[in-house]
């Protein structure tokens, strides 16, 4: 876990950047099926970061640069249902704040305040509750809220310092250990939600969760398939998109994919071999200076170079990735960036990953690009480029009549129930070389195979 230290260190750079009133609220618990019964509590990443709060319904503010946290106070019976708890002084100084309040007098503490500075978070009831505070149309993922403090969160988030990449490369252990526990359990006639337990299993038995619904599929095509309904058969692959969350907010993604009898068929590594070192080329490129769409286009042109050795495509790969005709098999983004959530700042939306005067592009596949920044040391980035064999994608009438030049769509058709195969890792940006957070988790194809059913 972080200090309080360091958490009272960012709200100071905070305050000093925003230079007004700051209120920034915490998540509540939302019910499941009935009052009591509530979904797993998740602090907004944000509030987590100023201050360190895991409690539900907390609220911080800052004003002339003094800091309070609000908590809400124990029910009466809390102690019958919840055994003894602490005071909110107890809990506040244990963070770090010589201010603590009831979250019941947020309100009136408020009231007099002018030009209050606040975000939309995840939770409705919080955010309308800082709209009608604040004066400020909040909707999270679309008004966002006041474009300072947004601006500070967004280049204080962005570049991670040491503290919290230990966070990080702590947690890479405990995937590594569930990326192994699941290769290990996987042989033909097993079950996906076998693989997907045995995953979740190492997480929680270190103390972590999960940092988003695992995708444990023998359909890899399907880039996020959260449903465990397959049982896995000889001559399948195998895709697990998983990673663990520290309980101090900081995640890790990783993706691996292996043959469920521990060999790949001749077509299989072929494949394999290629997604792997087009990841292997983009990861060299994960330096600082360097614009994160250079690396997406590395992993595109030596991806677009098998697909035109194995008769996929109809011209080379210089073309493919200039018409865009690779995407028909790679159709997303080589990555991301991730930090206190897995893709970090994405609720802002392109503001905090594409800089003044990029765009996404229009091309197909490449428009799904979720960044575009030069990298800086202390951004971690995932590169995660992928094959995949998509029916939706190659059956699709338009996109059949604008590559018919380019794809060979008969021969495509010889590739049907492939699935896909994707290969992702976390990579900070360092002032020299990058540092690969998660490298320990096998994908040279020898040591993956050597791991199944083991």
């Amino acid at each position: 876990m972080l200090s309080p230290k360091i958490h009272a260190d960012r709200r100071a750079r905070l305050a000093a950047a925003v230079n007004g009133p700051i209120l920034l609220m915490g998540s509540g618990d939302r019910p499941r099926n009935l009052p009591m019964s509530t979904v797993a509590f998740r602090q907004d990443s944000s509030f987590l970061y100023f201050t360190g709060c895991t409690h539900s319904g907390a609220a911080l503010t800052i004003v002339d640069g003094r800091s309070t946290l609000y908590l809400p106070e124990p029910a009466d019976d809390d102690a019958l249902w919840h055994g003894a708890s602490r005071t909110i002084a107890e809990l506040g100084e244990t963070l770090g704040f010589e201010r603590v309040r009831p979250s019941g007098t947020l309100e009136a503490d408020v009231a007099d305040l002018d030009d209050i500075a606040t975000i939309a978070i995840p939770d409705l009831a919080q955010t309308q509750r800082a709209s009608q505070m604040t004066n400020c149309p909040l909707r999270f993922g679309q008004d966002n809220g006041d474009d300072r403090l947004i601006s500070a969160i967004i280049q204080m988030r962005r570049l991670l310092s040491e503290a919290e990449l230990e966070e990080m490369r702590a947690t890479a252990q405990i995937t590594r250990t569930a990326h192994l526990a699941a290769m290990a359990a996987t042989r033909p006639g097993a079950h996906e939600r076998e693989i997907a337990a045995a995953f979740q299993h190492e997480v929680s038995r270190a103390g972590l969760s999960l940092a988003y619904p695992s995708i444990v599929t023998v359909r890899g095509e399907v880039l996020h398939n959260f449903e465990y309904v397959n049982t896995l058969s000889d001559g399948q692959l195998l895709l697990l998109d998983g990673g663990a969350e520290a309980a101090s907010g900081y995640a890790t993604d990783v993706t691996r994919t292996w043959p469920v009898s521990g060999r790949f068929s001749d077509r299989q590594r072929a494949a394999y071999d290629a997604v792997l070192a087009a990841q292997l080329a983009s990861i060299e490129l994960v330096r600082a200076g360097t614009r994160y769409r250079d690396v997406h286009t590395k992993s595109s042109h030596i991806l677009a170079t098998f697909l035109s050795d194995e008769g996929l495509l109809r011209c080379d790969a210089d073309a493919a990735v200039e018409t865009g005709a690779h995407a028909l098999f790679f159709p997303h983004g080589v990555g991301h960036l991730i930090g206190l959530d897995v893709h970090d700042l994405e609720n802002f939306g392109d503001r905090a990953a594409y800089p003044a005067g990029r765009q996404r592009s229009t091309q197909f596949g490449t428009g799904y690009l979720r960044l575009d920044l030069d990298l800086e040391p202390g951004m971690v980035v995932t590169v995660e480029p992928g094959f995949y064999v998509v029916p939706a994608i190659l059956d699709d009438p338009q996109l059949r009549a604008q590559f018919s030049s380019l794809v060979d769509f008969e021969r495509a058709a010889e590739w049907a129930g492939f699935g896909g195969i994707r290969i992702e890792d976390d990579v900070a940006v360092t002032s020299g070389d990058p540092e690969v957070l998660t490298e320990a988790i096998p994908k040279a194809p020898d040591e993956l195979c050597a791991a199944v059913g083991s």
